[in-house]
């Protein structure tokens, strides 16, 4: 009886993976499949934490701070764009100093070639509106970024960089906080 129950169990096993292996020959694509490019958020810019003008940096003085948290998007590559239509989550907390319930502030978004050379930059503006009470605010953007194809570059050559747009005062605290060695 051991016997037969083994043996069925490699049979069902067997046929399993010959199943989900034959998925992938049906009408499988010529050449190499195209995988698109992928973005990440720059860590230096991954949160703003905005302070009331000419006050310091202690947290009594702090208006709002926004965090970048996840994106998840598609892509599609055609034959003369890549097109990314994105989604970025994103928290943003009130601040002891905030007087009044919205904050302005935006992202950006850049693309850039394999060399490191900028083909563009997209800045996104965005209102937070605190309702209330509220002390923190969850929420999404969505945005498109359209890469034209060039035929020196695959669709994996190309960077998408993210990022929350500081001030120099900002973007000098964040290096601070993160210990970053640039100055």
């Amino acid at each position: 009886m051991r016997e037969i129950s083994k043996l069925l169990k490699r049979l069902i096993l067997t046929v399993m993976v010959l199943s989900v292996g034959g998925c992938g020959l049906i009408g499988e694509p010529t050449g190499a499949p195209d995988i698109c490019p992928v973005p990440a958020i720059l860590k230096e810019l991954q949160e703003m934490v905005r302070f009331k003008p000419g006050a310091g940096t202690d947290l009594s003085d702090v208006i709002v701070h926004v965090k970048m948290n996840t994106f998840n998007g598609v892509c599609d590559i055609g034959e003369k764009e890549i097109s990314l239509s994105m989604a970025i989550e994103m928290t943003a907390l009130r601040g002891a100093a905030m007087v009044e319930d919205n904050a302005r502030f935006s992202f950006l978004v850049w693309i850039l070639d394999r060399n490191k050379e900028v083909l563009s930059r997209n800045r996104f503006p965005i209102i937070s509106k605190f309702e209330g009470r509220d002390s923190r605010i969850d929420f999404s953007d969505t945005f498109d970024v359209i890469i034209p194809q060039r035929a020196d570059h695959a669709p994996t050559d190309w960077i998408v960089y993210m990022g929350l747009e500081l001030s120099k005062e900002e973007l000098a605290y964040n290096r601070r906080r993160l210990g970053s060695k640039k100055r």
